[in-house]
């Protein structure tokens, strides 16, 4: 009798650990299964996280626009875009970088091109997002740059001057109203009015696309490419 119990208790114990056996390869099989959607979710905030720091430089530099009357000027674009003097944007240990805030000074004095001397803030560029697009075939449909979209939009923005040339820059006025501006080899040139610093934003991860919006007044609004049209 005591041979059979234990006999028992055996096959019982065997069958409980060809149950775990299973059970674990189920769990081994749908973990397998969900790595693409967990790398997908990881893509997505990586993404969104950036669109939502570009709108964040954005009202930075409007804020403290107001805050000192100083001209603010913030340049943006694939790494190695440059000021309208060809210095390429940095941060403090010379990597490059996407984003950049310059206090240009006072308008009487600012010159809208990168000085040593001048107080910059920069942003650093995550892995695998660049600046344009992969799926997005139109502009955001409230983006008001007038430089034209055209996918993979290499440059990434449609902000532009007064006279319409595609720019990578927006100056924030004294009054926290962006505008655009046609520089010279060594001043800002011309300057536009109030509604000529609309612009758009875009950057994906190869993808997804996300943009960020600057209104003609200075909101901004991030917004996401989602079956075949744009979000927010």
């Amino acid at each position: 009798m005591r041979f059979e119990q234990s006999v028992q208790r055996n096959r019982r114990a065997g069958f409980t650990l060809i149950e775990v056996v299973v059970v674990l390869a189920i769990i081994a099989v749908l973990a397998v299964a969900a790595i693409p959607s967990i790398q997908g979710m990881i893509e997505r905030r990586r993404l969104q996280g950036f669109a939502r720091d570009l709108s964040n430089v954005f009202q930075i530099a409007r804020s403290q626009a107001i805050r000192t009357g100083n001209n603010q000027i913030v340049f943006f674009g694939p790494l190695g875009t440059a000021d309208p003097a060809g210095t390429v944007l940095v941060d403090s240990t010379g990597n490059s970088v996407p984003m950049l805030i310059l206090d240009d000074g006072s308008p009487a004095t600012a010159n809208c091109h990168i000085d040593v001397s001048e107080s910059q803030e920069t942003i650093p560029l995550p892995n695998q997002v660049t600046f344009g697009v992969s799926e997005a075939t139109v502009k955001v449909p409230i983006d008001t740059g007038t430089a034209t979209f055209s996918p993979p939009q290499a440059s990434g923005t449609t902000a532009s001057g007064p006279s319409n040339n595609a720019t990578n820059w927006v100056l924030f006025r004294a009054d926290g109203i962006p505008v655009g501006f046609d520089p010279t080899s060594t001043t800002c040139g011309t300057i536009g009015d109030t509604g000529t610093g609309g612009a758009g934003l875009y950057i994906t991860s190869g993808g997804r696309d996300y943009a960020v919006t600057l209104a003609p007044l200075g909101g901004t609004r991030v917004h996401a490419w989602a079956g075949g049209g744009w979000t927010q």
